[in-house]
Formats: structure tokens, sequence, C-alpha cells
């Protein structure tokens, strides 16, 4: 017999003219603590279903009450992946399979619009997003450590108890055949890189990338998170001014406050074949994880923390896979310089 519970719940897609259905959800699992503050906004909201940056799914039980919600958000419309997030199970509809049963409609979603897949970021505060992930097939490729400012609460679950910002593992699910492609890892991160291609089964020809990259000028491109206080650099372009335009940037964003500073590489890119390991010895940032097929291939994730300690007994996995994985990241961590402390 199937669950009496689980078929009485209709799955919907959210339309632009019910915005505040997602607000009043978040508010019933969040209170006014969700790390990310345009979701409390019903223009914002609004505008990011009418423009389909946002596609969105809901939950509603025989009332017609909202009990949850995930969706699907990306830069553009037309974006080939996308982050699975904003997923929220009211406090007392949770253990009823609805995380599972809302991200497979949204999945679903994706097959039907040709859509190559989901990375999302699954809280580490407690292993339950990440069992729900496993379960719907996806899997773990990396670690984002201190990634969610400690305000941030979960209405009616057990997690471990932390004064220090929360961690998330980044996960990928494919929702369409993938394309073979190209990948330049470095070479001091390529053992780890290929258990990452292994685990995702991702298609991934290696290549040692160029041997040179004189003569050219860095450029990148850096997005500040102040509902998180998190800082994201991305790397458009590598030039031999590499070390030097990374080292300036990490500064700018360390003396304005950000706890904690992401730096992203194509791994397309040949470039990254050969990227200094000075980035990690000097510099201080340390492995973090891959996003699939996130920039025309995959993004190779750095890290580095400022004033913000996190501490692997805080953190929740899900997998043996994942504790490994856990462990690498804080192994890079413990031999980076000043990563937490400066």
């Amino acid at each position: 017999m199937g669950d009496p519970v689980k078929a009485s719940i209709t799955i919907e897609r959210l339309e632009p003219t019910r915005a505040n259905v997602l607000i009043e959800a978040i508010y019933s699992s969040y209170g006014d603590s969700y790390d990310h503050a345009w979701v409390y906004d019903i223009e914002a909201v609004t505008a990011r279903l009418e423009n389909q940056t946002m596609v969105s799914f809901i939950a509603c039980a025989p009332d017609g009450q909202v009990v949850g919600h995930t969706g699907l958000l990306r830069d553009s419309n037309k974006d080939p992946v996308g982050e699975s997030g904003l997923a929220v199970v009211h406090p007392d509809w949770r253990g009823n399979n609805l995380f599972p049963t809302l991200k497979s409609r949204l999945a679903q979603w994706c097959k039907e619009e040709g859509v190559l897949g989901m990375y999302s970021e699954a809280t580490a505060a407690h292993p339950y997003s990440q069992v729900a992930n496993i379960h719907l097939g996806a899997t773990e490729t990396g670690f984002l450590l201190g990634y969610i400012p400690t305000e941030v609460s979960y209405k009616k679950i057990d997690t471990k108890k932390t004064s220090q910002r929360l961690s998330v593992a980044l996960f990928w699910l494919a929702t369409s055949e993938l394309p073979t492609r190209t990948s330049y890892p470095p070479t001091w991160h390529q053992d780890v890189i290929d258990k990452l291609y292994e685990h995702n089964d991702l298609t991934r020809s290696i290549s040692p990338g160029v041997e040179s990259i004189k003569g050219i000028t860095s450029l990148l491109a850096t997005e500040r998170a102040d509902d998180h206080n998190d800082a994201f650099i991305t790397v458009l372009r590598q030039g031999s001014d590499l070390m030097n335009a990374i080292g300036h940037e990490t500064a700018t964003l360390k003396s304005e406050g950000y706890n904690a500073i992401y730096l992203d590489f194509e791994l397309s890119d040949p470039a990254t074949g050969v990227l200094p390991i000075e980035i990690h010895d000097e510099l201080g940032f340390f492995f973090g994880g891959i996003i699939p097929e996130a920039k025309d291939g995959d993004v190779l994730r750095f890290q580095h923390l400022h004033q913000a300690n996190v501490d692997i007994q805080d953190i929740s996995t899900a997998s043996d896979f994942g504790q490994e994985l856990l462990e690498y990241v804080f192994e890079r961590k413990r031999l980076a310089p000043n990563s937490g402390q400066d």
C-alpha cells in the first residue's frame, strides 16, 4: 500500500502571483534567520519567478496549506545547470518525505527542459539533507567551510550546537546526458579530483595543461554576498601576475571584514593545469570541491577563512565518501597558512 500521507500531498508549480507563499514557507522554518535576504522581499521573489531565474515547486496539504518548497536558481533562464535550493519543509510536516518528493519533481522538470543537472549546498549542521540528496541519486563534490552565518537557525531540527559559522556539503545530480569534456586539474589536487569524477560518474579526459602563462594579465571578477558575509572571486583569465592579483583582491576583502572567501577556476582552462601551489602555501586557499558543468565545464573551488574558525566535529556527513572528502578538506586547511585565524 502507498503512504497515505504522501498520497494526500499535491505538488504544484509556484506561479509569480503567489510569491508570498515562499516567504511564508521560509518564515515557518527559519523565522527571520534565513541566510538570503532577498527571499523576504516579495518583489525580488516575484521577479525571479517571472523571468524564470527561479523555477519553484510547492507541496500542498489537503486543506491547501503550503507545507514544502524547493526551487532551481540560475543566473539566466538559459543556463544549462542550476542550483537546487530554498528547500523548505514546514516543521509539522517533516518526516513525510516531502523534500525528496519535491526535488524529484524539480529533477523531472530539468530533464524535460534539457537542463544538464543541479548542484546544491546541503547544510552540514545535521545529516538529514545530505541523506535525502544521496537517496535521490545526488553525490558529494566538496565541502564549503564556514559558508553559512552563525545566526541561521533550523526550527525543530537537532543540530550540532556551535557558535561557529556553519558549513555545507556540495552535491551534484545529473538530469540529462552529459558531454565528455577535457579537464586540466592542477597536479597537487589531481588525485582527489579524479576520485570526484569517478564518484560522480563524470567522463573527463585529463590533460596536463599549458606550460606557461607569461605575458598575459589576469582578470578577476568578485561577487560580495553580504547576507552571508562571504565573497566569491572568479578567475576569468589567468596571467603571469595571477598570484599578485589574487593576493591583492584577497587582502581587500579581508580588510572589508568578509569571513569566507571562495576562489573559482575553470577546469576547462588549460592554464588551470599549471596553477602554482603557492595559492595554497602562501595565500592560504585550500581545496573546497568541484561544481560540474558550471562554466561550459567544471569549476574548481578553493576557500579561505578570515577570523572564522570551524571544527570538523561540528560538521555532519552522510556517507563514507563524504567523510573521506571532508577529512581531505580539513587536512588541506590545516596545512594552509593563516586560514581561519588571520
